[in-house]
């Protein structure tokens, strides 16, 4: 079972606005979880060589991590002073994701939140972003917050596969649901079941009949499991691009929950197909679980000099 007690926060030192700071500290508040924030940073100018000769480059990277540990120790104190517990890490590292998940192997936390912002097309077309790289590799459930507020008693609608298309592990979908569920017990909120069985017409042309009562079988001991009603599953055989954002705003939905799948022979993991079109074209902040057992396929970052 899903229990929060550990969460890490990644803060950007150059926002005003402090998204996943805000969320993590709702969820710290209602769970006693303590808190560790952290910035990895890189800048391309303080690197060997690049400006400044290897002994002065050095030196002025540790001034900036420094800087950066003050400022998470500052934000730390006033965060103490409401009764949490609250650790810092000021880290160093390009890319910055490979820190950041050396950082979560070493500390576990039971969730990692970061903030996250719109995409550019070619960006997203190469994954280059560390948002994207946290999806593949974070092995802690990641929630990226966007902009858009929880309510009081927020929604989190979870994106479930009950046929295990594309070699999703059989059990993923209860991990997703299980921690989806624990989240919204945790905040007084609600938890639906979304699932796409939406099939590309036959050589582009002819539509394909699915059998609804056919998927909501196979869902029926996930529903069983989390002591929800039938009518908290929601299945769509539109294509699930347009069909799952719109019933979010519908729904008024908070968070969506989806699980990350092995997409390779090489244990690349990604968040699908599916996740992949839908990161930007949600406004809901989205939450991605990994299967169990991977945590063993994350390679640490090299280490790197300060």
């Amino acid at each position: 079972m899903f229990r929060l007690g550990k969460i890490m926060v990644v803060i950007e030192p150059e926002q005003d606005d402090q998204l996943a700071l805000d969320k993590a500290i709702r969820l710290a508040r209602l769970s006693g979880a303590s808190l560790e924030l952290i910035i990895c940073d890189h800048n391309a100018y303080l690197d060997d060589g690049f400006y400044f000769d290897p002994p002065q480059a050095q030196l002025l990277r540790k001034e900036h991590v420094e800087r950066n540990r003050q400022l998470l120790e500052d934000m730390a104190q006033v965060i103490r002073q409401q009764g949490f517990t609250v650790e810092v890490d000021a880290l160093w590292g390009n890319p910055s994701y490979q820190k950041i998940i050396e950082k979560v192997l070493s500390d576990q936390p039971d969730l990692l939140i970061q903030s996250t912002r719109h995409h550019e097309k070619i960006a997203r077309l190469l994954l280059s972003h560390q948002d994207w790289q946290l999806l593949r590799y974070c092995p802690c459930p990641l929630l990226l917050v966007k902009d858009l507020p929880w309510r009081e008693h927020p929604l989190f609608v979870a994106a479930v596969d009950p046929v295990h298309s594309n070699d999703k592990p059989a059990d993923l979908d209860h991990q997703l649901t299980s921690v989806a569920h624990a989240l919204a017990k945790l905040t007084g909120g609600e938890m639906r079941l979304y699932h796409s069985c939406y099939q590309a017409p036959v050589s582009g042309v002819y539509p394909v009949v699915v059998d609804k009562n056919l998927y909501r079988a196979k869902t029926a001991d996930l529903l069983a499991a989390l002591e929800l009603p039938d009518d908290a599953l929601f299945i769509s055989d539109e294509p699930v691009a347009q069909a799952l954002p719109a019933y979010l705003r519908q729904q008024n939905a908070g968070v969506l929950v989806m699980g990350a799948v092995s997409r390779s022979a090489i244990d690349r993991f990604f968040v699908g197909s599916t996740a992949e079109k839908l990161l930007d074209r949600v406004d809901q902040d989205v939450l991605v679980v990994k299967p169990a057992g991977f945590t063993d396929k994350v390679k640490k970052a090299r280490p790197e000099n300060l």
